[in-house]
């Protein structure tokens, strides 16, 4: 340590600076001194603070000086001894007057004490506000010692926390890379596997189309089937009809010709007969002819019944095939937003 400062010294900067209200410390008890190293002083200090409880205890440890000075105290008596040389050598008719004044003088000096005793009142009163305010700097010191402690520590703790959370941060980080990459591969075989669907989609769309351009091929031969039949029998239809007609035209006249030669019968009743026979032979084919027209009427008719069914067949089969059509393109666009969900979701998942 450096030569010239003692533990006086220090001691003596520290209780200074406590009855000035300032906090004792290394640099400012340097200061007060004027010399001195922080090895040197941090020491003499640091046995200051741990005596300092002590010595609060002793009222006269930090005791201000006599309120009067002793050169002051001597001078007043000097003062006091002269005043009654001279009093004494004084004439008797001076006496008095002299008296008087060393009296009124004593008086001045009486005030001065009363007043120096009122300043030492004071001066006690003050030391012990100080003591007071040492004390509530003392508790604060220590309060503020404890803080500071308390700091430190959370410091300490904060520092740990963070290095945790920097280690935590580095590992997240390395698994946010990977799933990264992970995320990359799964983009990149939804990617493949959406484009193999879409291309599986697309030739069964075709072959789809194919199949319903063949089957509307069918159903629109098929009516056309229909229509050369329904055509057909309505042309046969009208022939017998025309046919029917001509023999009922023919039966009309067949009975006219009876009734005239009905009318006629008494000219020529042999030939009526034979002609009656004739007639009744002519009718005969005529009636089976007309049901002959009649079965083939029914014929046609059933067959365009048959016609129509078949149709009707052909149109429930092409509407079943078109909701088929309808629920696999369904399903495919289902997979599809599925599988692009799905890789949506897979994108977003960190």
């Amino acid at each position: 340590m450096a030569t010239g400062i003692t533990e006086t010294d220090v001691w003596g900067a520290a209780d200074a600076l406590l009855l000035e209200g300032a906090r004792p410390t290394i640099e400012r008890v340097r200061q007060k001194i004027g010399r001195g190293s922080p090895n040197t002083v941090s020491p003499y200090l640091e046995t200051w603070f741990r005596s300092l409880g002590a010595r609060i205890k002793d009222p006269g440890a930090f005791a201000a000086a006599p309120s009067v000075p002793d050169p002051i105290a001597q001078a007043a008596a000097h003062f006091w001894e002269t005043a009654l040389s001279e009093a004494r050598a004084e004439q008797a008719g001076a006496y008095r007057a002299r008296w008087e004044e060393l009296a009124q003088e004593g008086e001045r000096l009486a005030a001065g004490a009363e007043q120096l005793q009122l300043r030492e009142a004071g001066l006690v009163q003050r030391e012990r506000d100080l003591q007071e305010a040492l004390k509530v700097a003392t508790s604060q010191l220590a309060a503020a010692e404890e803080r500071l402690q308390a700091a430190e520590l959370q410091l300490r703790q904060r520092d740990e926390q963070l290095e945790q959370h920097q280690m935590q941060l580095a590992q997240a980080r390395g698994a946010t890379e990977a799933l990264q990459a992970d995320a990359e591969r799964s983009r990149g075989q939804h990617a493949q596997a959406l484009d193999a669907l879409e291309a599986r989609h697309a030739a069964h769309e075709r072959r789809w189309l194919n199949e319903l351009d063949g089957e509307r091929g069918a159903v629109k031969r098929l009516q056309a089937r229909l229509d050369e039949a329904q055509a057909a029998s309505q042309q046969q239809l009208a022939q017998a009809r025309k046919a029917l007609a001509e023999e009922q035209e023919q039966r009309r006249r067949a009975e006219e010709g009876v009734q005239a030669l009905r009318a006629d019968a008494s000219q020529s009743r042999i030939r009526q007969e034979s002609e009656l026979a004739a007639s009744r032979s002519a009718t005969s084919a005529a009636l089976e002819r007309e049901r002959a027209l009649e079965a083939r009427l029914a014929a046609a008719e059933a067959q365009a019944a048959d016609f129509l069914a078949q149709l009707k067949s052909k149109d429930g089969q092409l509407a079943e095939l078109a909701r088929h059509l309808m629920a696999l393109t369904a399903g495919a666009a289902a997979k599809g937003a599925q599988g692009a969900q799905a890789a949506n979701q897979e994108e977003a998942t960190p």
